[in-house]
């Protein structure tokens, strides 16, 4: 039988780099598009290309492109509301692109990484798929219009609603999540600032269980679907420190700084979907999964 091929979008990013591995284990031959520059260990067919380019069409018509992981964003809610434009452009309208040129060469799904920050601050807690959407930032609503597309497009479509990822090897730079920057911090001794009083919580989910999620989904027959993709478990952000603190070694007290524009108080997602649809349970603690950060495992 020949081998299912999957573009991944954004395959160089922190997500993107454990999919492409997942797919690899699972037998797929794999086509990565990103505008970032090769990363040398990332052992499939590669296009530096932005996903907004015309010339995208130029790799379906090419390579029999049979489902879709579409990755390729704008992380960063700050960022966003900085840069409004860019995040439209990088969220919204690469999206379009995607599922447009998708649909004339016939791709059979698309799986869409999604947010947990369309649900904003919450109405009830845990969060399922029910709740109604909300926006605290430009990011979340262009992530909420580019789920709406992919509904329209007519593609097969799986969008899951990601909780807090991180993991080993996570990028430091930009918008990276509160367990890398702590991490990258403590491990040099530098001090950490806390925004907030640190009682906000959230829901962290390994990037390897998330990795898992995407390829599951994606070879599954469940389609047409909007599933959360986390733990079911809230940590505040003074337990992540704590945790973080004792896995390192590190010795320095944490500083409280103001709010920022746009972070939501509290967010634990449901997964009971994921595990009905799936019988998926993520696997990874976060404990265990700091420990791998700490020693270095990717």
């Amino acid at each position: 039988m020949l081998k299912q091929t999957v573009l991944v979008t954004g395959g160089a990013g922190f997500i993107g780099r454990y999919s492409v591995k997942e797919l690899l284990d699972n037998n797929f031959n794999v086509v990565v598009v990103d505008r970032k520059e090769k990363p040398q260990h990332l052992d499939c067919q590669y296009f530096q290309m932005d996903v907004t380019s015309h010339e995208l069409a130029e790799i379906f018509k090419k390579n029999k492109i049979d489902y879709i992981i579409h990755l390729a964003a704008l992380p960063s809610v700050a960022d966003s509301i900085k840069m409004p434009l860019i995040d439209c452009r990088d969220n919204y309208q690469a999206t379009v692109n995607v599922c447009t040129i998708a649909k004339l060469y016939n791709v059979k799904k698309i799986i869409f990484s999604s947010t947990a920050a369309v649900y904003a601050n919450p109405q009830y807690l845990p969060v399922d798929e029910k709740h109604p959407v909300s926006f605290l930032s430009p990011y979340a609503i262009t992530k909420s219009a580019s789920e709406h597309f992919i509904q329209y497009s007519g593609l097969d479509y799986i969008i899951f609603r990601y909780a807090n990822v991180y993991g080993a090897g996570q990028d430091t730079s930009g918008e990276a999540g509160v367990v890398a920057k702590f991490f990258a911090l403590m491990s040099q001794g530098l001090p950490v600032k806390i925004h907030g009083n640190g009682i906000q919580y959230r829901d962290f989910i390994n990037v390897k269980d998330v990795a898992k999620v995407n390829v599951i989904g994606l070879q599954s027959d469940i389609e047409g679907e909007i599933i959360n993709v986390s733990t079911n478990t809230r940590t505040s952000i003074n337990e992540l420190f704590e945790v973080l603190k004792e896995e390192t070694g590190y010795i320095l007290a944490p500083e409280h700084t103001s709010s920022r524009e746009g972070d939501i108080e509290k967010s634990v997602l449901s997964n009971n979907k994921l595990i009905s649809l799936f019988n998926f349970v993520p696997s990874i603690t976060l404990r265990s999964g700091i420990k791998e950060m700490v020693n270095g495992l990717h």
